[in-house]
C-alpha cells in the first residue's frame, strides 16, 4: 500500500521577538496615531496584576521607579488593592522627580489607601514583589542606590514577577551592568524582548508570560522580529492526528544508526523517546555491542544491505547519537529524500546535508559545523547559523539555554522552555528520538522541530519537579514525555 502523502502543513502559531527599540517605536505609531499612554498603562497594570493574582498572595510589594514602569506598578497595584489584597509601594525618588504618569498612577494608588513607603526604610513582609523599578528603555548601569534595594529584593527570598522586564537587564542585548532583577517570572508586555534571550537575559527572565496591553492589531503586525517563540496555547494544534484504526508501521516506523560500546545509552534514549513521542516501531543499527536493550525496541548489529532495505519501509531516520567521529557515515544519507535527523558526531564541517535535514548541534558542536575557530558574539554566532541554514537549506536545531531553530527564509525561532537540570549527557539524545518519531508521523520538518524541541523542552520542567535540578538525569526526559504531551493540550 502506498504511503500517504502529507498534509498541507499548518500556520505555525508564533510570537514574535522584539528589541526593545521596536517595542517603543511601535508604541510611538500608535500614540501618534491617537492611542491614549493612560489606557494602555491601565490595561498593563489589570494583566499584571492577573498574573499577579494567580499566586494568591495576600500581601504585595511594588518595587516602584520614576519612569512609567514605575506607573505600571502603581496600576498593577491599584488592581490588587480592588481585589482586596494589601499593597505596598516601595519607592526610591521622591513624587516630583517621576514621569507624569507614575505621578498620576501613585496618586490614584494612594487614594485607594495603599502605602507608599521609601524602600530604604522597609522591612520584607509581602509573599510576593512586583518589580517596576526600570523598563526596556533603560541602557547601561544602574545606579548605585538602585543596585543596593536590586540586591535586597533578590537576597529578599519573596518571588518577584517582573513587569515587562527584569530591571536591570538590557531589553536588546541581555547585558547586565551591576546589578539585575532575578525575576521568578516576567510579564512581558506586547511581545517578548531580545534580551530575554541573549546573555544573562535568560538568567534573569525566569517563566516568560506574554500578555497584550491594548497595541491595536494594526501596529503589532507591523513588528520587525528579531525572532520569533512558539504560542504555547496553539502549539497542540500541530500534534500528528491518532486515527483509531492505525497499525504500530503507520503509527510511524524510526530507523536509527546509532551507539557503540564506548556510548551504550545513546541508542537506547533516542529509541525510548521515540516510542514514547508516538512512534510505532523503532529499529536501530548499531555496529559495536551496545549490550541489553530495552524491551521495546529492535537493536540488530550493522548490515549495509538490512539498512537500506529498512530505510525503504521507515518513515524517519536519525543518525549520530554515540557513534563517534567519521566521515565514512556520510554514505549512509546519500541520495536519501526521507526525513532524517543528525545529531553528535554525525556533524561536521564540509559534509553535505541532505536538504531539510534537522541538525541538532549543541554549542561546541554548532562552532565545529561552522568552522569557528573560537567562540564568538552570540548575535554574531545566531547570523551565521542562519545563513548557513540558508545556504545549505537544512534545518538547524541550536541545543541551549534557550534552544533556537534556524531554516531556510524563516525568522528564527526561540524555544522558551526548558531547565538547568537538562544540561545533563544524554538528553540531547532524547531530541533525537523524538524528532524523529514526529517526522515518521509524517509532520512538516520545520513543525516538527519546533514541537519536538517543545516537548523535549518541557519533558525537563517535568522531570525536574519530580527529581530537582540538581538530580535530573535523560532517562528522566523519556519518563517525563507524557506530562509533556498532556501539558501541551492544556496550553503549556
Amino acid at each position: 500500500m502506498a504511503k500517504k502523502t502529507l498534509k498541507p502543513a499548518k500556520p505555525v502559531p508564533l510570537i514574535p521577538v522584539v528589541t526593545a527599540q521596536e517595542m517603543a517605536r511601535l508604541e510611538q505609531l500608535a500614540i501618534a496615531d491617537g492611542c491614549a499612554q493612560e489606557k494602555f498603562m491601565m490595561e498593563a497594570g489589570r494583566k499584571v496584576a492577573a498574573a499577579a493574582l494567580e499566586r494568591k498572595p495576600k500581601r504585595v510589594a511594588l518595587l516602584v521607579g520614576k519612569g512609567n514602569n514605575g506607573g505600571d506598578a502603581y496600576a498593577a497595584g491599584i488592581c490588587l488593592l480592588d481585589e482586596g489584597v494589601r499593597v505596598r509601594a516601595l519607592t526610591l525618588y521622591p513624587m516630583e522627580d517621576c514621569s507624569a504618569l507614575n505621578r498620576k498612577f501613585g496618586e490614584q494608588f494612594r487614594k485607594k489607601r495603599g502605602v507608599v513607603e521609601r524602600l530604604s526604610d522597609a522591612r520584607w513582609e509581602e509573599e510576593l514583589i512586583l518589580d517596576g523599578f526600570l523598563g526596556t528603555g533603560f541602557r547601561g548601569s544602574v545606579e548605585p542606590a538602585m543596585a543596593r534595594a536590586i540586591e535586597r529584593a533578590n537576597g529578599s527570598g519573596r518571588p518577584i514577577l517582573a513587569i515587562d522586564i527584569p530591571s536591570g537587564l538590557d531589553g536588546t542585548t541581555g547585558e547586565v551592568r551591576g546589578a539585575a532583577i532575578v525575576a521568578q517570572e516576567t510579564v512581558a508586555l506586547g511581545f517578548p524582548k531580545s534580551g530575554f534571550f541573549l546573555r544573562e537575559g535568560w538568567n534573569r527572565v525566569g517563566k516568560i508570560r506574554v500578555e497584550d496591553f491594548g497595541l491595536p492589531k494594526k501596529f503589532q503586525d507591523k513588528a520587525v522580529a528579531f525572532a520569533c517563540v512558539p504560542d504555547g496555547r496553539l502549539l497542540a494544534t500541530l500534534l500528528p492526528l491518532i486515527e483509531r484504526k492505525r497499525h504500530k508501521y503507520q503509527a510511524g516506523y524510526v530507523v536509527g544508526f546509532s551507539g557503540s560500546s564506548l556510548f551504550r545509552g545513546a541508542p537506547k534514549l533516542a529509541g525510548l523517546a521515540a516510542l514514547r513521542s508516538g512512534a510505532g516501531i523503532v529499529r536501530i543499527f548499531h555496529r559495536e555491542d551496545i549490550g541489553e536493550a530495552p524491551l521495546e525496541l529492535i537493536c540488530q548489529p550493522w548490515n549495509e544491505k538490512g539498512w537500506r532495505e529498512e530505510v525503504k519501509r521507515a518513515g524517519a531516520v536519525f543518525i549520530g547519537p554515540g557513534i563517534g567521529q567519521s566521515r565514512e557515515v556520510a554514505r549512509l544519507w546519500k541520495k536519501m529524500t526521507l526525513p532524517i535527523v543528525i545529531d553528535a558526531d554525525a556533524l561536521q564541517t564540509g559534509v553535505d546535508y541532505p536538504k531539510r535535514a534537522i541538525l541538532t548541534p549543541h554549542r561546541g558542536e554548532v562552532l565545529r559545523l561552522l568552522n569557528i575557530k573560537q567562540d564568538t558574539l552570540e548575535e554574531d554566532l545566531l547570523a551565521r547559523c542562519q545563513k548557513y541554514a540558508d545556504r545549505k537549506d537544512v534545518i538547524l536545531l541550536l541545543k541551549g539555554a534557550p534552544t533556537f531553530i534556524f531554516a531556510k527564509d524563516r525568522t528564527p525561532v526561540i524555544i522558551p522552555y526548558g531547565d538547568p537540570g537538562m544540561a545533563s549527557a544524554g538528553t540531547g539524545d532524547v531530541l533525537t528520538g523524538i524528532l524523529a518519531a514526529l517526522l515518521a508521523q509524517r509532520m512538516d520538518r520545520f513543525e516538527a522541530a519546533i514541537l519536538g524541541a517543545t516537548l523535549h523542552a518541557l519533558a525537563g520542567e517535568e522531570a525536574a519537579q519530580k527529581m530537582t535540578s540538581y538530580g535530573l538525569i535523560a532517562g528522566d526526559l523519556v519518563d517525563c514525555l507524557p506530562q509533556a504531551f498532556r501539558r501541551l493540550g492544556s496550553g503549556c
